[in-house]
């Protein structure tokens, strides 16, 4: 039995896909059976064998820590997966402990790391003292089987799977759920309540009434004094004014008669084009085959490591230069449309953006002609997977992207590091762009399908256990 302990079950999040969800389903044709358990999910851990595997999927609290302590008495194999660089400094929680901390801690009672390509291996090297192996499993190709497969699991078979191969841990599982949701409701209650004398509630109640009183005086003298309200009006139609003025000084193209650099050549961000022309709304959609179409799909970013949607500004210039020889729209498809508004829709061509979904993103892809992936090479980013280039390859777009150590295995079939030229190629050779993906989708098959991955993942719970024996 394989026990995956995530820190969140919300399929949304791709290391729950990828890295437990995805490898469990190919597991189960080598003979595997999982539980899936999440967050502060109690595990009996006295209740496993020692022929079971206990695998932390990204769950580093000190929760998890107590968990594999536990498992380390009882006999239990214990594996930690982790697809990000949790070591940056920024890299905290919520709770504001530092999961590298916590994982370092755990490294030493695990019987294996796995990891997503050799930048991370080698990271986890550096920075823990345990000689536990570090092995590689790199994210899979996910189809849309793989989703349903997933969110099937999310919404009813996980229970399922647990009631039918852990009874007893079911029933204290959900016992402790309820308790925990009942204990909140009444803390809630409680907090509502406390201390408030029938007394308290006679004044509050006069106090509005009083309040009530004073706001009917002000209305009734702004409704006799004229002038009062005259200086209301003059006072709205001067703020108006103003912000038509400043609205007009930003956004148009043409020069303006009244203000300092009314000279064009003064302003040559503003003469060369006019922002509000050149972008177009969400779910609007350019008529003609005329335009290409260039994706950028993904998390747009957080607050640790240069990652996400704004690593499109770091290729603006190509784009820009590009933009003035082939008719293009930038498609992205990201989960922040308020960061696209202020970042990306400014950019001199055409922009588009759309929300990102588990099932829609292939519709998406497959409707583009090129997906780009730039990379800031950051300490964090420079550790991502290939996913995003194996799935636009996988559906028959190439991929011009930052050469980063995830993607050597596809060093003949995407171009690299050369934005401008390889847009270009790939929008008009489409001999390239079939000899690419055919050379891609081959490598897929072999070394990222979901059998594949399924593969390796029995490889290594089989040293695993050997080595606990």
């Amino acid at each position: 039995m394989l026990i995956w302990k995530t820190n969140s079950f919300d399929i949304k999040i791709a290391s729950v896909r990828y890295r437990c969800l995805l490898p469990s389903r190919y597991l189960e044709s080598h003979g595997y059976k999982s539980c899936f358990y999440a967050g502060k999910n109690q595990i009996n851990v006295d209740g496993l064998s020692q022929s079971d595997v206990l695998i932390f999927v990204k769950s580093f609290t000190p929760y998890d820590l107590f968990l594999s302590k536990k498992a380390k008495e009882a006999g239990i194999p214990i594996i930690l997966d982790v697809c990000d660089n949790i070591f940056i400094d920024e890299y905290i929680s919520k709770c504001k402990f530092k999961p590298s901390d916590i994982f370092k801690e755990m490294s030493e009672a695990a019987s294996a790391i796995v990891t997503t390509g050799s930048a991370l291996k080698n990271i986890i090297e550096r920075e823990i003292n345990s000689s536990v192996p570090v092995f590689i499993i790199p994210d899979a190709h996910e189809t849309v089987e793989d989703v349903n497969y997933a969110l099937s699991i999310c919404k009813w078979r996980r229970w399922l799977k647990l009631l039918i191969y852990r009874p007893i841990s079911t029933i204290l599982l959900i016992t402790n759920i309820l308790l925990s949701k009942f204990k909140t409701l009444q803390k809630e209650w409680r907090k509502q309540y406390r201390n408030k004398s029938e007394k308290q509630i006679k004044y509050n109640s006069h106090k509005s009434t009083i309040e009530w009183r004073k706001l009917w005086k002000k209305l009734t003298y702004v409704r006799r004094d004229t002038s009062y309200i005259k200086n209301i009006k003059n006072n709205v139609s001067y703020q108006y004014k103003k912000y038509a003025f400043n609205s007009l000084a930003v956004n148009t193209s043409l020069p303006l008669q009244n203000s300092v650099n009314s000279n064009p050549e003064a302003n040559p961000e503003i003469r060369n084009f006019n922002i509000l022309e050149n972008s177009i709304k969400p779910h609007q959609t350019i008529q003609g085959d005329e335009y290409k179409t260039i994706l950028w799909f993904g998390n747009h970013g957080a607050k640790y490591g240069k990652f996400g949607m704004l690593n499109i500004l770091d290729i603006a210039e190509p784009l820009v230069r590009l933009s003035q020889e082939i008719k293009f729209r930038l498609l992205v498809v990201s989960n922040n449309y308020k960061k696209y508004c202020q970042h990306i829709e400014p950019l001199p061509f055409t922009t588009e953006y759309v929300e990102w979904d588990l099932f829609s993103i292939y519709k998406n892809i497959s409707e583009s002609d090129v997906t780009i992936i730039p990379n800031s090479k950051c300490d964090f980013s420079i550790c991502k997977s290939a996913n995003r280039a194996i799935l636009s390859l996988s559906l028959g777009v190439p991929v011009v992207a930052t050469k980063t150590p995830a993607l050597d295995d596809f060093n003949d079939c995407i171009i690299l590091d050369d934005w401008e030229r390889g847009l270009k190629a790939y929008f008009s050779n489409e001999q390239l762009v079939n000899s690419h993906l055919k050379k891609a989708q081959s490598m897929i098959s072999s070394n990222y399908s979901g059998e594949a991955i399924g593969n390796n993942w029995s490889n290594l719970i089989h040293i695993v256990t050997e080595i606990n024996q």
